[in-house]
């Protein structure tokens, strides 16, 4: 079982796919390969990258949170915050950063407070509320979305710092930090999916760059690293491939298929 993470690792700074990597992933499927992208992107913004790889199958998304089955279009598994959790978290970030701008990922809605700010293209489908707080029910959220003047991967740490147990903090880029369930990362979302299929941790080469893919290459048994990841990542990684922008992902899941594994 192979599982990725897209940006930054399988698709380039441009956020595109390669030739080769399209060719190499038809390799896979055609080997018969259970192939499993794990991503913190929501559903809507992995759409076209599965359309475009022709790879109509079961996605992690939101680091863990929802698990999307594109062949079915359906969410098959669903680890929200509770609202309780989520206004606890709210209340002492507001305490502590003051100037925190807040966003939730709430099933495949998407909520952002009109201080948030994101590019057109990533903030495309949000609703904008005045805080995130008065518009939150009771189904809870995916994924909170909490950002700070600064980098998120610098603020990270301060973040998780500020909350108690029960919550996984984590960043897989600069704009902004993601908090979810404890116990829910790209991890466990991807043992179910193992499990469900017969496979162990043994059996699973994980890919990525960023500390929020670091849960999923600590638990597979192969953790492959592109050349470009953060320093944390590059650190955990049994192995390193060429950058995304070089096909690392493409040329190491060509060496497998020529080595027949």
């Amino acid at each position: 079982m192979i599982a990725t993470d897209l940006d930054g690792t399988l698709l380039d700074s441009a956020g595109r796919i390669s030739p080769r990597t399209r060719e190499v992933v038809g390799r896979l499927r055609a080997a018969g390969w259970l192939l499993v992208l794990a991503t913190a992107r929501p559903v809507r913004a992995v759409r076209p990258i599965v359309a475009e790889l022709g790879h109509h199958a079961v996605v992690v998304c939101g680091n863990g949170c929802l698990t999307y089955d594109f062949a079915a279009e359906a969410v098959v598994d669903y680890r929200p915050v509770t609202t309780d959790r989520v206004r606890h978290a709210l209340g002492v970030l507001r305490r502590n950063e003051p100037s925190a701008r807040m966003g939730a990922e709430r099933h495949l809605e998407f909520l952002l407070e009109h201080t948030f700010t994101l590019g057109s293209a990533d903030a495309g489908g949000a609703v904008r509320v005045e805080t995130l707080d008065g518009a939150l029910d009771d189904t809870g959220v995916g994924k909170l979305l909490v950002q700070l003047d600064g980098d998120a991967l610098d603020y990270r740490g301060r973040v998780a710092a500020r909350l108690s147990e029960g919550y996984e903090v984590t960043a897989s880029g600069s704009a902004f930090c993601e908090i979810t369930l404890e116990g829910v990362t790209k991890a466990s979302a991807l043992q179910r999916i193992a499990q469900a299929h017969g496979f162990t941790a043994a059996d699973v080469i994980a890919l990525g760059d960023m500390p929020n893919d670091l849960p999923a290459l600590t638990w597979a048994g192969t953790a492959v690293a592109v050349a470009n990841a953060h320093p944390e990542v590059l650190a955990a990684a049994d192995v390193v491939t060429h950058s995304n922008d070089d096909d690392g992902v493409a040329r190491h899941l060509e060496s497998l298929l020529e080595q027949g594994m």
